[in-house]
């Protein structure tokens, strides 16, 4: 079964959403930047992919310096 997988990163101060190394939002929250990931592995998973979600906090885009 192919395999997907999508993100929700803090960048430059905002929720994106990753997929295949692109970004799609802003979010103006985290919560909203998940049901979008979430709307979007349940149809991967719908069209016959292995979706997965990685939620990656705020506290690993400062370790990081993505965050402001």
């Amino acid at each position: 079964m192919p395999q997907v997988n999508y993100t929700v990163d803090f960048l430059d101060g905002v929720w994106k959403v990753g997929l295949n190394g692109k970004h799609f939002g802003p979010y103006s929250t985290l919560d909203a930047a998940v049901a979008a990931a979430s709307k979007a592995a349940h149809k991967a998973e719908e069209q016959g992919y292995e979706a997965l979600l990685t939620i990656n906090s705020v506290e690993e885009a400062v370790a990081k310096g993505d965050a402001a």
